[in-house]
């Protein structure tokens, strides 16, 4: 992975580091946690894990995987304001 260098903006903030542990990402947001655990996840299967357990394990990548999409997702939905209007009952 190549990463490509640039200028900053005046009023740009840092990049907020990840989290190095579990115990560091517990402190932080839900989102966070559940990376961190994710991630640990992955790395066990990776490195291998008995025959009995991966199932289970397979298992519980996918719903911290699924639980992380849905925080992104309803980050991602924007809400726009409305003004109240009149409302016509004859339209019902």
């Amino acid at each position: 992975m190549t990463r490509s260098l640039r200028a900053v903006e005046a009023d740009e903030q840092p990049a907020k580091a990840s989290p190095r542990t579990i115990v560091e990402a517990a402190a932080g947001s839900r989102r966070e946690l559940m990376v961190a655990l994710r991630n640990r996840c992955a790395r066990e299967l990776d490195v291998g894990v008995p025959a009995h357990t991966l199932a289970r394990l397979v298992a519980e990548i996918d719903r911290l995987d699924g639980e992380i999409r849905k925080i992104d997702d309803a980050a991602e939905i924007e809400v726009e304001e409305v003004p109240d209007g009149v409302f016509d009952y004859s339209a019902i």
